[in-house]
């Protein structure tokens, strides 16, 4: 496979895994069960201080960005990158929200949508991680992390959004606000959330996943 037919192919997977993503962060919202841990920040801040949550997206992603160039003790043109990233994926966030209305459904449909949801959105970082392209800040700073001491991602993955949720608690209540967007959700795709990325990652050494799709190795 030629140098442009590889790129191609990484690229595609990467703009599905970006839709994944911005699609998942909002239809968590939607059914008001909790939003995603690892957007729990992002919606704390849209809430209290009433921005578009692209916009408090795009705030939170530009901190992850200069907190990775600190880990790393570098700034690189892949840490620069994810400045117009950011930009792109807070308003791809917004045109999300803005075309998916409100749902109204039953509990236990409600329950597993969001279960289906979860998986979505880890496939959506599994795709970004793997075509080796521009990371989202979130995974950016997860990736670093990971990187710089040594630990395995999906494990560094729960701990972040773990954190994201003591965070988004903080903030609230410093600022005398509901706990907006905590939930039962919010818990269970913090504890989640990273080991579902771990099954991707074990189907693709299972049955070459990375191979097939052309993204696993660097071209």
């Amino acid at each position: 496979m030629n140098l442009n037919e590889t790129v191609f192919k990484r690229s595609v997977w990467y703009i599905i895994g970006l839709n994944c993503i911005a699609l998942g962060v909002v239809l968590n919202i939607r059914y008001d069960l909790g939003v995603a841990a690892f957007s729990s920040v992002m919606y704390a801040i849209s809430e209290i201080y009433r921005i578009s949550l692209g916009t408090a997206s795009i705030i939170c992603y530009l901190l992850f960005v200069a907190l990775q160039c600190l880990l790393s003790r570098e700034i690189t043109i892949v840490f620069l990158l994810e400045v117009p990233l950011s930009i792109v994926f807070g308003v791809l966030t917004d045109l999300y929200d803005l075309l998916i209305p409100d749902l109204v459904m039953r509990p236990v449909l409600c329950a597993i949508c969001f279960a289906l949801t979860m998986f979505l959105t880890a496939l959506g970082v599994y795709l970004c991680i793997r075509s080796k392209m521009v990371l989202t800040p979130t995974d950016g700073i997860v990736n670093t992390i990971s990187e710089v001491f040594h630990l395995r991602f999906s494990a560094v993955k729960n701990a972040f959004d773990i954190s994201m949720v003591l965070i988004s608690v903080l903030l609230c209540v410093t600022n005398h606000s509901p706990f907006y967007g905590i939930g039962i959700g919010t818990i269970l795709s913090a504890l989640l959330l990273g080991r579902i990325i771990k099954i991707y990652e074990l189907l693709e050494n299972r049955f070459h996943i990375a191979d097939t799709m052309h993204i696993g190795s660097s071209s």
